[in-house]
C-alpha cells in the first residue's frame, strides 16, 4: 500500500473494499457537492483512477464472507481509470461523483457498473462484457458514450442521463450492442448528439419515454437493423434531427406516444425513419410530433400503428412515408391528427381498419394521402379535412368499407381519384364537401355508392366522375349536389341511381353525361330543372323516374332504351321530352317511346309518336322531300291517319258534283252517252285505275276542263300518298 502513496480519500477506499463498504465524501453543502464543479473540489475528495482499477483487479484480498465492491460517493476521480481488456470480478458504483478523465472499458468483462449523479468526462466501452447492470442515471457524460458491439448480460439505465457528443458528433454510439434485458433511456433523458443503435439487439424492452435527442441536420435517432424483442416505448421524446429505424425488429411494441421529433428545413432526410423495420407489439405514437419526414417504408408491424393526435410537419416533402407498410393491425390517425406534408402509403398492406376520422391533412405540392395499390381491410375517412392536395385511392383493394361521410376535400384539379380501386362493401361519400374533382375511373364497388347530401364542386370541369365503374347496389345522391359535370359513362349498377332531389348544375355544357350507362333503376327527379344537357345516349335503365317540371335545357337519347318510364305521361308529354333533343336525327328514340306505349296496349298513343317521328324526319329532307312529306301528312298522316284519305276522298267528290252538277258537261256522243251522274262523274276523275264509264263519255269545256285535270291530278297523288303509307305500314310489321 506504500506504495501508491495514498491521500486520506484513497486511503479510505482501499480500506472499504475488502469489506464492499460505503465511503461518503460529500461536505453537506449542496453547492459545494455539485458533481459539475468537482474540478474546484479539494484534494480531500480527490481519489486516481488508477487506484480504483488497481482495487477493481484485486490489488487487496476480500475479507472474509464479505464481498468487495468500490462505492464511493462524493468523489473526484482524478485521471483515467483504465479497465481495457480487464477480467472486473467486482462492482463499481459511484454517486455524485465528478471524472476528470475518461472511463476506459474497451474489451473488458466487469459486473455491474452504477454510476449515477454524476459528472462524468466520457466513457468508451466498445466490446464491454458486463454481467449485471450498467446503470448512468442522472449522470452527464461530457464527451461521448460508446457501447458498440458490447454485450450487458442484464440492463442499462441511461433515465435521466445528459449525453453530450464526442468529437465526431456522436453522444450514444451502440452500433451492435446486445442487452439481454431492458435499455432505459428515458424520463429525462437528454443527447445533444447522434445515438445511434444499429445492428442492436435487446431482448427486453428500450425506453426512451420523454427523452430529448439533439443532433440538427443530421441522424439523431439510429436504430438501422436493430432487434428489440420487448418493444420500444418512446412516448414523450424529443428529438431534433433524424431518427433511423430502419431494418429494426421489434419483438414488443414500438412506443411513441407524445413523442417530438425535429429535423431542420433544407437537410433533405427524413426526421423519424423506421423504414425496413419489424414490430411485433404495435408502433405507438400518439401525440407524436415530429417536424420533418416521418419514414415507415416497408416496415412490417404485427401489432396496430397507433398515431391518434400526432403532428407530422415536413415542409419539404411528405410528412410520413409508408410505401410497403404492412400492419396486421389498425394504423389509428384519429382525434386531432395533423400532418402538413402527404401521407404516403403506395402499396401498403392495412390488415385492419385505416383510420383517419377527424385528421387534418395538407399537402400544398400534390398528394395529401397516397393509398394507391394499397391493401386495406377498412377506410375510415369520417369527418377526414384535407386543405389542400389529392386524396388518392388509384388501384386500392379494399376488403370491406370505404368511409368518407362528411370529409373535407380541396384541391386544384382533382380533389380523390380511386380509379381501377375495389372496395368489397360500401363507398359512402355521405355529407362530403368536395372541390375539385371526384373520380372513380374502372372502380369496382360491391356495395352501395352513398352521395347524399354530397357537394361536389368543380365549376368548368367534372365535379363526379365514375365512368366505367362497377358497382354492386346502389347509388344514392340524394340531395347531392354538382357544381360541373357528372359523368357516368359506361358505368353499370346493378340497383338504383337515385338523383331526387338532387342540383346539377353546368351552364352551358354537360350537367350529366351517361352515355352507355346501365342501371335497373335510375331516378332523375332533381329539385330544380337541371342546367345543362343531360346525355343519356345508349343508356340501358329497367325503369327511368323523372319529373316533367325539372326536364334539363337539352336532352340527347339517341340509343337510350328503358322497360318503363314513370310517371305514365301521354304521348303529346313525352313528344315534348324527346324535342329537347337539340339534334334529334335518328328515329330510335321515338320507335322506342312507341314500343313502349304498345307494350302499354295504348296504340293511339304509339301512333302518335311514330306521326311525330317521319314528320321530323321529312322536315329534316331535301326539298321535294319536305313537299312530299307534307302532302303524305295532310293526305294520310304517313300512314297513322287513313281516314283521312276518306275524308280527302269525300270533300273531292263532294266539290266535283257541285261543280259539274251545276253544269253538266256536254256529251262526246249525243243519244250514245249514258245518263250523266255528277257523282260518279267526279269518282271517275279521281280513281285512276278505275273505269266508271263516265269520264270518257263527257266532254267538259273552259274551266270546267281545267278543273277535271285537277281532280284527276289529286286522284293520282291521293292514290300514290296511299299507296307509300301502305307500304311503309306494311314494312313495319
Amino acid at each position: 500500500m506504500a506504495e501508491w502513496r495514498l491521500g486520506a480519500a484513497e486511503q479510505r477506499v482501499w480500506s472499504a473494499f475488502p469489506r464492499g463498504e460505503w465511503v461518503d465524501l460529500r461536505t453537506g453543502d449542496s453547492a459545494e457537492d455539485d458533481p459539475s464543479a468537482g474540478a474546484a473540489w479539494d484534494d480531500g475528495r480527490v481519489v486516481r483512477g488508477e487506484v480504483i482499477a488497481a482495487l477493481l483487479l484485486g490489488a487487496v484480498p476480500p475479507d472474509p464472507g464479505r464481498r468487495p465492491a468500490i462505492r464511493l460517493s462524493g468523489a473526484r476521480i482524478e485521471g483515467r481509470l483504465d479497465l481495457m481488456g480487464a477480467e472486473v470480478p467486482y462492482t463499481l458504483v459511484c454517486e455524485h461523483c465528478h471524472f476528470d478523465g475518461p472511463i476506459r472499458l474497451v474489451e473488458a468483462t466487469t459486473r455491474t457498473i452504477r454510476i449515477t449523479g454524476s459528472d462524468i468526462h466520457s466513457i468508451n466501452a466498445p466490446r464491454l462484457v458486463l454481467d449485471g447492470l450498467l446503470n448512468l442515471h442522472r449522470s452527464t457524460v461530457r464527451h461521448g458514450l460508446r457501447l458498440d458491439r458490447a454485450r450487458v448480460n442484464g440492463e442499462i439505465t441511461l433515465r435521466a442521463a445528459r449525453i453530450a457528443p464526442d468529437a465526431e458528433g456522436v453522444a450514444v454510439a451502440a452500433d451492435g450492442l446486445v442487452v439481454d434485458g431492458e435499455m432505459e433511456a428515458n424520463h429525462g433523458f437528454r443527447a445533444t448528439g447522434a445515438v445511434r443503435l444499429r445492428n442492436a439487439r435487446i431482448e427486453g424492452r428500450l425506453g426512451l419515454e420523454d427523452a430529448v435527442v439533439e443532433a440538427p441536420g443530421g441522424m439523431a435517432l439510429t436504430l438501422d437493423r436493430a432487434t428489440v424483442n420487448g418493444g420500444l416505448i418512446a412516448t414523450g421524446i424529443a428529438v431534433e434531427g433524424m431518427t433511423v429505424l430502419r431494418g429494426t425488429r421489434i419483438e414488443g411494441r414500438l412506443d411513441l406516444q407524445d413523442a417530438r421529433v425535429n429535423t431542420p428545413a433544407g437537410t433533405g432526410r427524413p426526421a423519424l425513419d423506421v423504414s425496413r423495420a419489424t414490430v411485433n407489439g404495435g408502433l405507438m405514437g400518439s401525440r407524436l410530433t415530429v417536424d420533418g419526414e416521418t419514414a415507415l417504408r416497408d416496415t412490417r408491424v404485427s401489432g396496430g400503428v397507433h398515431l391518434d393526435a400526432a403532428v407530422l410537419r415536413n415542409r419539404e416533402g411528405p410528412a410520413l412515408g409508408a410505401g410497403g407498410l404492412a400492419v396486421e393491425g389498425p394504423l389509428l390517425c384519429r382525434d386531432g391528427f395533423t400532418a402538413e406534408g402527404g401521407i404516403l402509403l403506395p402499396g401498403a398492406q392495412i390488415r385492419s381498419v385505416l383510420a383517419l376520422r377527424g385528421a387534418s391533412l395538407a399537402a400544398l405540392d400534390g398528394t395529401a394521402l397516397d393509398l394507391g395499390r394499397a391493401s386495406l381491410g377498412e377506410l375510415d375517412g369520417t369527418a377526414l379535412e384535407v386543405s389542400a392536395g389529392t386524396v388518392n385511392l388509384s388501384g386500392a383493394q379494399v376488403a370491406n368499407h370505404v368511409g368518407l361521410s362528411r370529409a373535407r376535400l380541396r384541391n386544384d384539379g382533382v380533389a380523390l381519384t380511386a380509379d381501377n380501386a375495389a372496395v368489397g362493401a360500401t363507398f359512402d361519400c355521405g355529407g362530403m364537401r368536395a372541390q375539385g374533382e371526384v373520380r372513380a375511373v374502372l372502380s369496382r364497388i360491391g356495395g352501395r355508392l352513398l352521395l347524399q347530401d354530397a357537394h361536389l364542386e368543380n365549376p368548368g370541369g367534372k365535379a363526379l366522375r365514375l365512368s366505367r365503374a362497377e358497382i354492386a347496389a346502389d347509388v344514392f345522391g340524394n340531395r347531392t349536389v354538382a357544381l360541373g359535370m357528372v359523368k357516368l359513362t359506361g358505368a353499370r349498377i346493378g340497383g338504383r341511381l337515385d338523383l331526387k332531389p338532387a342540383r346539377l348544375s353546368a351552364p352551358g355544357g354537360v350537367a350529366l353525361h351517361a352515355r352507355g350507362l346501365q342501371a335497373s333503376e335510375f331516378v332523375l327527379r332533381p329539385s330544380e330543372p337541371v342546367e345543362g344537357t343531360v346525355i343519356l345516349e345508349h343508356a340501358r335503365i329497367g325503369v327511368l323516374h323523372d319529373d316533367p317540371g325539372t326536364w334539363p335545357e337539352a336532352l340527347s337519347l339517341n340509343g337510350l332504351t328503358y322497360e318503363s318510364l314513370e310517371p305514365r305521361l301521354p304521348a303529346r308529354d313525352r313528344l315534348r321530352w324527346l324535342a329537347l333533343d337539340p339534334g334529334a336525327r335518328q328515329p330510335q328514340p321515338y320507335e322506342h317511346l312507341a314500343a313502349h306505349y304498345t307494350a302499354l296496349g295504348q296504340h293511339g298513343q304509339a301512333r302518335q309518336v311514330l306521326l311525330a317521328k317521319e314528320r321530323l324526319h321529312h322536315r329534316r329532307g331535301t326539298p321535294i322531300g319536305r313537299v312530299w312529306g307534307v302532302l303524305q301528312d295532310a293526305a294520310v298522316g304517313y300512314g297513322y291517319q287513313p281516314w283521312r284519305a276518306v275524308l280527302w276522298l269525300g270533300l273531292l267528290v263532294t266539290a266535283g258534283a257541285l261543280v259539274y252538277g251545276a253544269e253538266p258537261p256536254k256529251p262526246l256522243k249525243p243519244g250514245e252517252a249514258p245518263h250523266f251522274n255528277p257523282v260518279v262523274y267526279a269518282l271517275d276523275l279521281l280513281l285512276p285505275l278505275v273505269d266508271l264509264g263516265q269520264e270518257r263519255a263527257f266532254n267538259p269545256a273552259g274551266g270546267y276542263q281545267w278543273f277535271s285535270y285537277a281532280l284527276v291530278a289529286a286522284g293520282w297523288i291521293l292514290v300514290t300518298v296511299i299507296a307509300a303509307a301502305v307500304a311503309r305500314v306494311l314494312s313495319r310489321r
